[in-house]
């Protein structure tokens, strides 16, 4: 028995595995959600890159916007690395996140990004009820378990190779 019109909009869907495509609709409903994404994580970084550049390595980790948010809990021997890293781990996975290449790692890299301010953010009391990371942050999980989608650099490689989707 072939679903009718009512039952078929309540039939249950069968869930895709990773990088499987859908329709043209979602495909670039979900490359826009990855681009500005990315774009947002990418652009981030450049500005504490660019302060890194401009007033010295490690200006940024010394700084007020760092220092105001790092918990107290966390020891120096963890925060001052990751804060020297963080401007350029945001500039390069935010760009790679962008372009939708090596999704796994871009998409993973930028939720543990994401994941680490939140926490730093809620514990320093200056984020409910209005920022977004709250948004960025599972959707930048939800990247790296659903794939970059059919418009991506690992899409088009797939598809260069023969291996199907993205």
């Amino acid at each position: 028995m072939s679903p009718t019109p009512s039952t078929a909009i309540h039939s249950p869907q069968v869930a895709r595995p990773y990088g499987a495509e859908g329709t043209t609709a979602e495909e670039s409903a979900k490359a826009l959600t990855r681009i500005m994404l990315g774009w947002f994580l990418l652009h981030q970084g450049w500005g504490k890159v660019l302060q890194d550049v401009n007033e010295g390595l490690g200006s940024f980790y010394q700084g007020n916007q760092f220092q105001n948010n790092n918990p107290d809990w966390l020891p120096t021997f963890i925060a001052a690395p990751y804060g020297y890293a963080l401007p350029w781990l945001e500039l390069v996975f935010g760009g790679l996140l962008l372009v939708g290449i090596w999704n796994r790692v871009s998409a993973g890299v930028s939720t543990l990004i994401f994941l680490s301010i939140l926490i730093a953010w809620l514990d320093a009391g200056n984020l409910l009820p209005r920022h977004l990371l709250m948004v960025y942050t599972p959707l930048a999980a939800w990247y790296f378990f659903s794939g970059p989608g059919r418009y991506s650099v690992d899409a088009w490689m797939a598809r260069r190779k023969g291996t199907g989707g993205a």
